[in-house]
């Protein structure tokens, strides 16, 4: 009787936000309806379609007037079992499967039980990248889940790793690059083995990729070699929260200059995450890498900001950081879950004849994340740092000292 209790109560507390995810699913995105349930998952669509053009052996660069696929051949052909089952229970099994990535993400920081089911359904409800990541069926909570399970220290539910950290990485980034920037993190932190076999799982799944779709993988790699991504064209619009797509909307045209200043902020954001990896701060300096993905990518819509809810969480618990880095944070992280650009007119290129007004209001959010960049990269060179190093040298290496945290999995 105590087990069946026991399993009831876990099975009550992961259908809260399974039902809050299908809830969200379906009323997030114009066009979806609650009763009867029929969400308008639009990228899930996209890979649907792509999983049947995989199987059929069609191009699946041909958006046939609807989105366009604008992944490699090695994501292609995780589409397929979207492919062959009915669209709504493919949008079931998204949402339950997304949901639980969110949970676990959570659970690696260190919270379970009744207080995992209540995170989970809070992100899901209130914090815009998660909303609008379940309601088109977007994938970005699978690649932070990705990044945070492969390489955060926390709790884990095997004792020992199946496969050598780093692989996990490597794989996210064949189906979308910008988890590369966690690969590059890892390296330069001194986790080399972990940027090494990212980088091998990535070859070897972008390899896959050439064998079992050698034209759509030759047509991806080409084009994007010659600068088209795919979605050149939406980088101007208000929801791009990336630093090439502010510099668009506040010089009217894209440049050599945003690139540069893309640039710039991956060597900012890695050097920083390296910086903080060294202090100990392991589990702060993976978001800080995850953002620098983020910030650094051509187009970063809203809802690809996902990687707000892990580092919203370090922030609160890292009571250490100092609270001039600590505080401001989480105004940013807040600043970001709300998302009060949404608001703003948007399409046709209107960015572009955006008030002073409007436009702090687009961009402020894209600035403030790379002042918590630079932020952190001072923090860690300053005073707090030189403690902080200065204790973690002097005190005993081992499962429970300092230098143990920064080495997570091994």
């Amino acid at each position: 009787m105590e087990q069946l209790r026991a399993w009831v109560v876990r099975a009550g507390l992961a259908a809260v936000p399974l039902l809050a995810a299908l809830y969200v699913g379906a009323t997030q995105i114009d066009g979806g309806t609650l009763w009867p349930w029929q969400p308008n998952m639009i990228d899930l669509g996209v890979y649907a379609r792509v999983g049947g053009l995989v199987l059929t052996g069609g191009d699946i660069f041909d958006a046939q007037g609807q989105l366009p696929w604008i992944y490699p051949g090695f994501a292609a052909l995780l589409t397929v079992p979207f492919a062959v089952i009915p669209f709504t229970l493919a949008a079931v099994a998204w949402l339950a499967l997304s949901t639980a990535a969110l949970a676990a993400i959570l659970y690696r920081l260190g919270i379970g039980g009744w207080r995992l089911s209540l995170l989970t359904s809070a992100a899901i409800l209130f914090v815009q990248p998660v909303r609008d990541t379940l309601g088109f069926g977007q994938l970005g909570i699978f690649l932070v889940a990705a990044a945070v399970l492969d390489s955060m220290p926390g709790r884990r539910i095997f004792r020992r790793r199946l496969l050598p950290e780093g692989w996990l990485v490597g794989v996210a980034t064949a189906v979308k690059l910008t988890p590369a920037v966690v690969a590059a993190y890892n390296f330069f932190a001194g986790r080399r083995k972990a940027g090494l076999v990212a980088f091998g799982a990535f070859v070897a799944a972008t390899l896959l990729g050439f064998l079992l779709l050698p034209a759509a993988s030759w047509e991806y790699w080409l084009k994007l070699a010659s600068g088209d991504s795919g979605m050149n064209s939406g980088i101007v619009y208000a929801t791009n929260q990336s630093v090439l797509g502010m510099w668009n909307r506040l010089t009217g045209e894209p440049s050599r200059g945003g690139l540069v200043l893309s640039v710039l902020v991956v060597v900012l954001g890695v050097g920083a995450a390296a910086l903080m990896h060294k202090r100990g701060q392991v589990a702060y300096a993976l978001c800080l890498a995850g953002l620098t993905s983020l910030l650094a990518s051509p187009i970063s819509w809203s809802h690809h900001y996902v990687w707000l809810v892990p580092l919203g969480v370090v922030l609160w618990q890292q009571a250490d950081l100092p609270g001039y880095l600590r505080w401001p944070g989480l105004a940013y992280v807040a600043w970001g879950s709300l998302a009060p650009f949404m608001y703003l007119p948007r399409g046709d290129n209107i960015e572009l004849t955006y008030t002073p007004w409007q436009q702090f209001v687009d961009n402020v959010g894209i600035v403030a994340g790379v002042l918590l960049l630079a932020g952190s990269a001072a923090t860690a060179l300053g005073p707090w740092g030189r403690e902080r190093a200065a204790a973690m040298a002097a005190a005993p290496s081992g499962p429970s000292g300092p230098a143990a945290s920064a080495n997570p999995g091994r």
